[in-house]
Formats: C-alpha cells, structure tokens, sequence
C-alpha cells in the first residue's frame, strides 16, 4: 500500500508526498528499532536482578558453611584436639 503510494507520487514528480512518506517510513522504522532496544534493556535488567539474586543466596549459604566450620574447629580446639 504504501510503495504503491510513493510509486504514484514519484511519477506525479509530487517530491513534498514523496519526503513525507520517507519521513513516515523512517520515523516508524526508527520507532520500532527503539522499542526493541528498550525491551532488550529491560530483559537485561530483569536477568542481571535474577543473577544478583542467585549469587546472593549462594554468598549466604558459603557464609553460613563457614561459620559452621569455624564453630567446629572452634568445638575441637576447646576440647583439646588442637
């Protein structure tokens, strides 16, 4: 529809209907490269709070597998084994 248009106003030599067409074409091509890279940006957001979270409770598990060895060897050395 709208190459048919542009093609008829190319052949009237109508050069005002022919830039605003392009303009239209461009503005909308420029309108959805945009949204795509704004839901790219959002979906890195979105995987990058994920991968924080899952360090998070990887980081709190290590904590606590130390303490519990800090706790054990702290239990030994009372006891005398060390």
């Amino acid at each position: 529809m709208l190459l048919r248009r542009m093609t008829e106003h190319v052949k009237a030599q109508n050069w005002t209907a022919v830039g605003l067409d392009f303009l239209i074409v461009v503005v909308g091509v420029f309108i959805g490269v945009q949204a795509s890279n704004w839901n790219a940006g959002r979906q890195d957001r979105e995987r990058g709070r994920l991968y924080l979270e899952r360090v998070h409770a990887e980081l709190l598990a290590e904590i606590e597998v130390i303490e519990n060895r800090i706790d054990y060897f702290r239990s030994v050395r009372e006891r005398g084994g060390g």
